[in-house]
């Protein structure tokens, strides 16, 4: 598994279950994440959260894609959310990670490009595909943290709109170190990129 975020937080939600998700169900939601995110960065859907006024806003695309990647990993681990709260959830973690670490991104991204400078491809290097990744792919890690507290508090998977799901999500991005996971999502974006899984 490349990413240390993303291995520590299926293991813990493995754990919180009494292993009843199995290590296949793991690799499947790991997978997923993984496959969305490059579908993220190949389709460009980061193009409206180019940094802009040191900041990065949300586009509805990104929600869709982080929505889609939640209904899947929810289909493989048997757990039943309804639409609209994924819906809800998908738009509160991206809101999240922007507002706790969009600047963050920003930077990140904008130092990758300027290290392009003297070979002069930073004109082709796509900032959009590697803010979509890591948008997509710590969102995943921030839903597999969520219902791991999710598990622990209620004992099921039953979420529903409202405060109490809202709560969960504070929590969840209160005990996240942001910036590593944003950091852990760029390094998986390096190995893809490296090794031709996003052209």
């Amino acid at each position: 598994m490349s990413s240390a975020h993303l291995y520590h937080a299926l293991k813990a939600l493995q754990e919180a279950t009494h292993n009843v998700i199995q290590q296949e169900d793991l690799e499947k939601v790991e997978k997923t994440i993984q496959t969305c995110a490059i579908v993220a960065a190949a389709t460009g859907i980061g193009g409206g959260m180019l940094p802009g006024a040191g900041g990065v806003v949300m586009t509805a695309a990104s929600v869709a894609a982080i929505w889609t990647m939640y209904v899947k990993i929810n289909k493989e681990l048997g757990i039943s959310i309804s639409g609209n709260a994924l819906k809800s959830l998908a738009s509160a973690m991206l809101t999240n990670i922007i507002a706790g670490a969009g600047a963050y991104i920003a930077a990140l991204v904008a130092t990758t490009i300027i290290s392009f400078i003297p070979i002069l491809n930073f004109l082709a290097l796509p900032a959009e595909a590697i803010i979509a990744y890591i948008a997509v792919f710590a969102s995943g890690v921030l839903y597999i943290k969520f219902l791991t507290k999710v598990f622990k508090a209620q004992g099921c998977f039953v979420v529903e709109e409202g405060a109490k799901m809202d709560q969960f999500v504070k929590d969840v991005i209160r005990e996240t170190d942001m910036r590593s996971v944003i950091n852990d999502a760029k390094q998986s974006y390096d190995n893809d990129k490296k090794n031709g899984n996003i052209k």
